[in-house]
């Protein structure tokens, strides 16, 4: 019988980061395709180079939501300026990839009329329950600001998602938490609760 299993630091290394780009990877794309409205190209790239970057500083970044925090701010420093008027995806394949994440008609809409900074902390704050502290790295800004961020974004979400709401659909379904949450867990591959 052999003696217990020793590993390379390197071989630890590596698991370190698979480990952290398995804990992260799914999640991590769920937002930049939301914050990048349906971009799924440059949604894709954004996550990779995050968590490339992620990767690199696993070993400082074991906290997993400061780490989801982390990686978020990374995707938001990415993003193109102007990326929704750059050569893309058509609408239509936007709705599609979002459709796939449980985003309906109207609530496209409404995100198609955020700026990636609102989208991110409605996604952020709202879908994903990141602490305000988290917030604050995640959205590169005060906690205070973060905070106030999400509740201004979450109050206009509200007012223009009931204003796009289908009349033959019953108002609790146009609930914030309700279609969030709902988005959430198809996006994170969760059964509905």
């Amino acid at each position: 019988m052999g003696g217990p299993v020793t590993l390379r630091a390197s071989d630890e290394e590596g698991m370190l980061r698979a480990a952290f780009r398995d804990a992260h990877g799914v999640r991590l794309n769920g937002f930049a395709l939301l914050v990048t409205l349906g971009d799924h190209t440059l949604a894709a790239a954004l996550a990779a180079d995050a968590l490339a970057a992620g990767t690199r500083h696993a070993g400082a970044l074991r906290h997993p939501e400061r780490a989801a925090a982390w990686l978020r701010r990374q995707v938001l420093r990415s993003v193109p300026r102007g990326s929704g008027k750059r050569a893309g995806p058509s609408g239509q394949e936007r709705r599609s990839t979002l459709a796939a994440l449980g985003v309906d008609a109207a609530t496209y809409k409404v995100l198609a009329r955020f700026s990636v900074q609102q989208r991110a902390a409605l996604i952020a704050g709202e879908v994903e329950g990141l602490s305000p502290l988290d917030l604050e790295l995640a959205l590169g800004t005060s906690a205070s600001s973060a905070r106030r961020r999400v509740s201004e974004t979450r109050h206009l979400f509200l007012a223009r998602r009931v204003a796009a709401a289908d009349p033959t659909v019953a108002p609790e379904a146009h609930s914030l938490g309700g279609r969030i949450q709902s988005i959430a867990d198809q996006a994170l591959g969760r059964t509905s609760r």
